[in-house]
């Protein structure tokens, strides 16, 4: 498979889910329908709900999901930046099945921080891009980013400066506009992939980056 055309497949079907969010929250606003909100809701959107009711294909289509424009902006821009490096490393077909698995896996991190997680919290008072980036810092952990298109740094220390955030933002309930048990769920599936798949095939001799 061609690297571009999968690259732009997976960024495509982002903003064309995207621009279907648009569109249903459009049509509720201006025309009261909400046919096209509801059909969004019951299957782009992954929650403890869904998995009661059998819609276990939001566990994936979840992870194409944005429903803000700087929310999509940011993480379709990091994975043309990085996605590249990942496909040259472990080829097409493993870079899409490696962008589905991180994105179930973070949607079950998710789900299930929502459900038994954080009513815990609650209680005391107290998701596929991650996969990718995660992956390509393991992978190139030397690679320089640059924080706030500003601050250089090595990949590795971006990374998990974001997954440090994210385990704050969940651990204390705090909000915002992206889901960060989905994150962290992301974040632990890329690196597991390369710890636990690509690594040992490369001291093996079977593989190169």
């Amino acid at each position: 498979m061609d690297p571009n055309k999968v690259l732009w497949s997976v960024i495509g079907t982002n903003v064309g889910v995207y621009l279907l969010w648009q569109y249903a929250i459009n049509s509720y606003k201006q025309f009261g329908d909400a046919h096209w909100l509801n059909i969004m809701r019951k299957h782009f959107i992954s929650s403890p709900e869904a998995m009661h009711n059998g819609r276990y294909h939001t566990l994936l289509t979840s992870a194409f999901s944005h429903k803000s424009l700087d929310h999509l902006g940011l993480n379709m821009l990091v994975l043309y930046s990085i996605g590249q490096g990942v496909i040259e490393a472990i080829g097409a077909s493993r870079f899409l099945i490696l962008y589905a698995g991180a994105g179930i896996t973070a949607s079950l991190v998710a789900v299930g921080y929502r459900k038994y997680i954080r009513p815990l919290l609650e209680k005391e008072k107290y998701g596929s891009v991650m996969a990718i980036t995660s992956f390509f810092a393991c992978a190139y952990p030397r690679a320089t980013f640059l924080v706030f298109f500003i601050v250089p740094m090595p990949a590795i220390a971006v990374v998990g400066l974001f997954a440090a955030y994210d385990i704050y933002q969940a651990s204390t309930l705090e909000g915002g506009i992206v889901d960060s048990a989905a994150h962290i769920g992301g974040v632990a599936y890329g690196a597991g992939y390369w710890f636990l798949r690509v690594r040992p095939m490369l001291r093996a001799g079977r593989w190169r980056v």
